[in-house]
């Protein structure tokens, strides 16, 4: 799966109180601005989450080459500790974003730098993520953060806590060990360098994970060092049912 397609997953409307079921709160749609750059779109899809309330901050800029964005939503007003974390954790991601001041004249390079953030709540959890998109150079570069806290208390909730690590870490491992691409010779490159038994280390260290109704995502990055070679696990909800411990319900 793309870092394109990982971030544009399919939500649907829930229609009971959150208290009592899991919802995506939101869904994210690709498109283009005016100006022909890529752009995204957010939609508030479940009134069961929150007071949410979408922010989307644009530089405005005529230079086409020129794309900054970030578009999430936000607890307005925050109602609790979880809420309040979220809101802060959201907004210190566009601190570093070019909004307003100037930008060095251009030619052919591109400055992008983009930010969309999707959420997912249930009883158990208040599963966030934000990822983007910077660039250039000789390469764009991708990136992914994610926040996992009691929807209460705001209290950090490790992954070990919903699933059984060891066989998701082999879920995972056997995903990336069969890719033929976009790198010649991927799955086998990747299994040479992260053996089998040893990736259950790499999972807890390296994997930055978020909840939705399709399931567990968990994203690596580049694990080979090569741009454009990312390693993203998805786990839809059919195969999680087998990997989540005991008394956890599907999704968490």
């Amino acid at each position: 799966m793309t870092f394109r397609s990982y971030l544009a997953l399919a939500f649907f409307l829930a229609i009971v109180p959150a208290s009592a079921r899991a919802a995506d709160c939101v869904s994210s749609q690709a498109d283009y601005d005016s100006k022909g750059r890529f752009s995204e779109t957010l939609s508030i899809i479940a009134d069961t989450c929150g007071p949410l309330k979408i922010i989307d901050r644009r530089r405005d800029d005529a230079r086409l080459q020129v794309n900054i964005y970030a578009t999430y939503v936000v607890f307005d007003p925050p109602t609790n500790t979880a809420e309040r974390r979220y809101n802060e954790w959201v907004e210190k991601h566009t601190e570093s974003m070019n909004f307003s001041d100037p930008i060095e004249s251009l030619t052919s390079t591109e400055v992008v730098h983009t930010l969309g953030g999707y959420l997912y709540r249930s009883p158990n959890l208040l599963s966030a993520l934000v990822a983007g998109w910077i660039c250039c150079g000789a390469h764009g570069s991708a990136w992914m953060d994610a926040l996992n806290v009691n929807p209460e208390t705001g209290r950090d909730v490790a992954l070990s806590e919903l699933v059984e690590i060891e066989p998701t870490a082999n879920f995972c491992w056997e995903q990336f060990a069969q890719l033929a691409g976009p790198i010649e010779d991927q799955g086998k490159i990747f299994s040479q360098r992260y053996p089998r038994e040893g990736f259950v280390d790499v999972m807890q260290r390296l994997g930055v994970w978020s909840v939705g109704e399709y399931g567990l995502g968990t994203y690596f990055g580049y694990l080979l060092g090569f741009a454009g070679a990312e390693f993203a696990c998805i786990i839809k909800t059919e195969d999680l049912a087998r990997l989540v411990r005991p008394g956890i319900s599907v999704p968490p």
